[in-house]
């Protein structure tokens, strides 16, 4: 989905009085932050559920304790994966949201909020990308040197999103008020 979809569809879910109330002075200009606001929150989700799928197929995979024994010394990266897999899930899922009220700490101008929308979505190809390498390592042998090899890519791949989520939180500090 890109940005617009994301917002048409937000937009598309609003009744008749908030269709009415969008020609009200002053209210347009609120709404559509609110617009903003759930279309930044329906990104977040998306990138997070991604990711809670990729980590839902890989610990089935590893839920035969056959599978478990042939991992001997590599255990270590089936924890990493995991570990990481929930870190970065659980910062995106408690990130800023790229809207802040009159009152909040953190300010966030509407005209640049499309750039953190835009960034978003990069989140999404991201997790999208992992989530389909995880269910390739979960179709491979544990324990063979393709195993590993292709563990060690998810695990940079997830630390790449980590730098992703990071660099969102640069770019929202850099639009406070």
């Amino acid at each position: 989905m890109s940005e617009k979809d994301y917002l048409g569809k937000v937009r598309g879910e609003r009744g008749l009085l908030e269709k009415i109330m969008g020609y009200v002075p002053g209210y347009h200009g609120y709404k559509e932050k609110e617009l903003r606001r759930e279309s930044d929150r329906l990104v977040r989700m998306d990138v997070v559920n991604r990711l809670k799928d990729a980590k839902t197929v890989f610990r089935r995979r590893f839920a035969d304790p056959v599978a478990v024994q042939k991992l001997g010394d590599d255990s270590y990266k089936f924890d990493a994966l995991t570990y990481r897999l929930d870190r970065v899930t659980q910062r995106i899922d408690r990130a800023v949201a790229g809207y802040a009220g009159m009152f909040d700490a953190i300010k966030v101008k509407e005209d640049k909020l499309d750039s953190v929308i835009q960034h978003d979505l990069s989140l999404i190809e991201k997790a999208e990308s992992i989530k389909e390498d995880v269910e390739k390592v979960a179709s491979i042998e544990p324990g063979t040197d393709d195993w590993k090899t292709a563990m060690d890519a998810v695990i940079s791949k997830v630390q790449d999103l980590d730098k992703l989520v990071d660099e969102r939180a640069n770019l929202l500090r850099g639009l406070q008020a």
